[in-house]
Formats: C-alpha cells, structure tokens, sequence
C-alpha cells in the first residue's frame, strides 16, 4: 500500500478570531511526510510567513497562528491511493492506516470525512446514466468507513462519507503522499484514484463551516462532493 500522508493542512494570516470565552491555543495532533517544513506547522518553508510557529499551533494558509476558542482538538487528513478500477487500498498503507485509526479513538468528539474519487478513465458512464453517481468512487469510500467501523471499532454515526467523482484534483502530489513515487504514480489520473480521509474535532457540517482556515481546508470539498451516508 502507499504510505499515507496524514498531516496538519492549512493556516491563516495575523487574523485572530474573537472567541466568545477565554481563548486557547488549539493543540493539534499531527503527524508529517517528509518535506520541507522547518517548525512542522504542515506549510511549506518556501510559503511560510511565520517560521517559527510554536509546535502543535493552528495555523492558516500561510503558517500564521490562528486563535481560536476551545481546548486539545484533532485536524488530521490521510490519503490512500488505489490502483486502477480498485477499491481495495494497498497493503502498504496499513502501519499509517491503524496509526490514524488510533489517533481518531483518541479523539472521540472528532468527525470523520471520507471523499472517495475517482479518475476520469475510471468512470462508469452506466453508473452515471442510471443512478447519476460513480459507483467506484463510492465503493472506495465504503471500504474506508467499514474498515474504521468493523477492525477499529469507530461508531458510524461519526463518520460521513462523500462521493467527488473526478470533481477535485489536488495537483501537488508531494504533500499528498509521501510516497506516491514509490508506486510509480505519475500521471493525473492516477492523483484521483484515491481516498481522502479528514477528521476533525471543530467541523461537524460542511455545509455551516466556520473560520477561514476551516473554509479554505473543506470548502472545495463541500462544493464539489455530494453526501450519500
């Protein structure tokens, strides 16, 4: 299986969002692929505005801290990559598999979101002619969530599930995955034969986020991806 980048994405400028109590600084549990990111705040050195972020620090687009309301929390993305017309996720993912799986127990209040994707070549024009939807992107979600719920005893009721199609492709595939090169995965189509997992301890709704950070890390997401569990 791919090794699967789960990391801390996202940060924002010097905007400091006034909370309705006492504000604290929002841990974040977060663990890195291997890329240049000098204070571990999951931004690029070579984008960072704030270089010197403290560890475990809610930052923006840009590395900068954000201030937000409320105590230890978990933002944690992890991306899987299937071969062509599967929807079994490689054996080489399955040490970060069970690593994310245990971070997200340990955050029981955390939601789960799962995107399932799928490249152009992979679309079933049959699927999409009779029940609008591309059944292999949702396959691939399915398999994600029945293995959190069945091998990690993950409640279902926490974890939602989406289909994107073909809908959202992420171009930097380094950040993505770490080791995308190691499966000799090179083009385009291969970047959307994927999953993409986000769990978080402040999102509950795409539909209502709040916060820029929050936006700009689910937002495309909850514009291109339709819920169907």
């Amino acid at each position: 299986m791919l090794a699967a980048s789960i990391t801390l994405a996202g940060c924002q400028t010097t905007e400091i969002i006034t909370p309705k109590t006492t504000p604290q600084h929002e841990n974040i549990r977060t663990m890195q692929a291997d890329i240049p990111d000098s204070d571990g705040d999951g931004v690029l050195d070579s984008i960072d505005e704030c270089p010197e972020t403290p560890p475990y620090t809610v930052v923006d687009a840009k590395g900068c801290e954000i201030i937000i309301e409320g105590g230890e929390a978990l933002e944690m993305e992890f991306n899987g990559f299937f071969p062509p017309m599967s929807s079994q996720l490689p054996a080489i993912y399955d040490a970060d598999f069970i690593k994310m799986a245990e971070t997200i127990n340990e955050y029981p209040e955390a939601n789960v979101f799962i995107f399932g994707h799928a490249a152009l070549n992979e679309i079933n024009d049959e699927s999409l002619a009779n029940f609008g939807f591309n059944s292999l992107a949702r396959n691939r979600a399915l398999i994600i969530k029945n293995t959190l719920v069945l091998q990690h005893d993950i409640t279902a009721e926490r974890i939602r599930t989406y289909e994107c199609s073909n809908k959202y492709l992420s171009i930097d595939t380094g950040a993505l995955d770490r080791n995308f090169k190691a499966l000799k995965l090179k083009n385009i189509k291969s970047k959307q034969s994927r999953v993409t997992l986000m769990a978080s301890s402040n999102v509950s709704d795409l539909m209502n986020l709040e916060y820029d950070y929050y936006i700009q890390r689910y937002g495309e997401y909850a514009k291109h991806c339709d819920k169907f569990e």
